[in-house]
């Protein structure tokens, strides 16, 4: 799966973290609306006991008073004492008004009223929400004989006030409780995934050519990823051995058989009695060559592929003293061609080493480069190989430069897969030449650039390796 295909997956970190703070979110409304309702039911238990208690002072104050109204001074102390408004009502044995505030709004006829039992009741008064109690005594002396109703009302503002206060504070404590419960979870899921994420560098270092098993030490969970891991590395490793082996097998096999055709029909050309069969071998000729060639290619392909490169010991290579010895021996070849063929030292004296590098393979590709170079560029042209110091933040460069046709600029990432070959190419290639360039770069993680000649005219073909 590409990596633009995971973009919409939620990751393991997020997911865990979800798993994790939803259900703390959910036990902390669960908690808070249990805080809430609670000191809700206390802030209203603690005032309802006040309320009462401001009804039996008011009662009293009016028996003793013979129903006269409070004075402004108990008015005030009241208000004072309980930070809100008080209204009361006091209705006589025969349910006549007798002091108070005689808007007051009542309880329901149907609630019927216990003697010596307060009854509570929300409700609205002057636009604003009030508690009400209504309690019903006997009263007997001072000009009132009988039960007597009285009516307190007290607004709402402390209450609301004290449980909004108590609800913040709660509030408060549980969001700096998440913000710890989730920085803690997200210290604790980093450092749980910590494993996940070695194993994910341990990867990503390795080569497309490195299929050894993992052996990092990793938690029981991810153990089991690796086991599984390694099996899929294990069986791809020998699918791909026998794979470069049938290759390899079928490449040399081929070989011997080949060449006695094509000794034969070189045989029977000399021989032919007739143009007719001398063009009819001359083709074979052809094609028997072209075959060998390819099957020349196959076995190259399959010595630098990962699997044939663990035979070959890395070294230290001297770019300069390797390209001019491999260019050298291909000199008497360009010159049959009718190609000058070059070197040229750009290093500037300064060292052109390639550290951990196979002399094998870096060969196999300047032979491929320069027998590509040759068999496509016409009699008279040249072909240079030049090796280029290291810059400041690239390592040393090998250059291969032709004036011959040339690459397209839109064929030449396609030119380097194989069996591709561009229209109108003559017979002498096969298709491989380019890619078994590619591996043998991809080996030296070096960086393969195809660009044009240097004066605009031809393929110069750079191998840049790492510094």
């Amino acid at each position: 799966m590409s990596r633009q295909n995971t973009l919409h997956v939620p990751s393991l970190r997020f997911r865990l973290l979800l798993w994790l703070l939803v259900p703390g979110l959910v036990l902390a409304a669960g908690l808070l609306t249990k805080n809430y309702l609670g000191v809700k039911e206390v802030a209203d238990r603690v005032q309802d006991r006040l309320l009462v208690a401001l009804a039996v002072t008011i009662s009293e104050h009016v028996i003793n008073s013979s129903g006269d109204m409070l004075s402004r001074d108990i008015e005030l102390l009241l208000s004072q004492f309980t930070r809100e408004d008080t209204y009361y009502r006091v209705n006589g044995p025969n349910g006549a008004f007798v002091t108070g505030h005689y808007a007051l709004p009542e309880l329901s006829v149907d609630t019927p009223i216990q003697p010596g039992v307060p009854q509570f009741y929300n409700t609205v008064y002057l636009g604003e929400d009030v508690r009400v109690v209504t309690m019903k005594y006997l009263v007997s002396g001072s000009g009132l004989q009988g039960w007597v109703t009285i009516d307190v009302t007290q607004t709402r503002r402390e209450r609301d006030r004290l449980v909004r206060d108590e609800l913040l504070g709660s509030a408060t404590d549980f969001v700096v409780l998440m913000i710890l419960g989730g920085l803690f979870a997200w210290i604790g899921v980093t450092r749980g995934l910590a494993p996940l994420q070695q194993l994910q560098q341990a990867i990503r270092r390795r080569s497309t050519d490195d299929l050894r098993p993992i052996r990092h030490v990793m938690p029981r969970e991810v153990s089991e990823v690796v086991f599984a891991l390694n099996g899929l590395l294990e069986r791809l490793e020998r699918s791909i051995s026998a794979n470069q082996r049938f290759i390899a097998d079928a490449s040399h096999q081929l070989r011997t058989p080949l060449a006695t055709v094509q000794a034969e029909a070189e045989w029977a050309r000399r021989h032919a009695s007739n143009e007719a069969d001398r063009d009819a071998l001359d083709r074979i000729l052809i094609e028997t060559r072209q075959t060998a060639r390819l099957a020349t290619q196959l076995l190259n392909l399959a010595r630098v592929s990962p699997e044939g490169r663990k035979a070959t010991s890395a070294s230290r290579v001297d770019l300069v003293d390797f390209a001019a010895r491999v260019t050298g021996d291909w000199v008497s070849p360009a010159l049959r061609h009718g190609i000058d063929l070059g070197f040229e030292d750009h290093s500037n004296a300064m060292s052109c080493h390639v550290d951990n590098a196979s002399e094998v393979l870096l060969r196999e590709m300047l032979v491929n480069l320069i027998e590509n170079a040759l068999a496509y560029c016409s009699e008279g042209s040249s072909v240079t190989v030049r090796v280029i110091g290291p810059a400041s933040a690239i390592g040393p460069v090998l250059e291969i430069e032709d004036d011959g046709p040339g690459i397209p600029l839109a064929d030449r990432q396609r030119v380097l897969d194989r069996f591709v070959r561009l229209d109108g190419s003559n017979n002498h290639g096969c298709g491989l030449g380019l890619s078994i360039v590619r591996e043998v770069a991809d080996a030296h993680r070096a960086d393969l650039i195809l660009d044009d000649g240097t004066r605009g005219r031809g393929l110069k073909i750079s191998v840049v390796f790492p510094f």
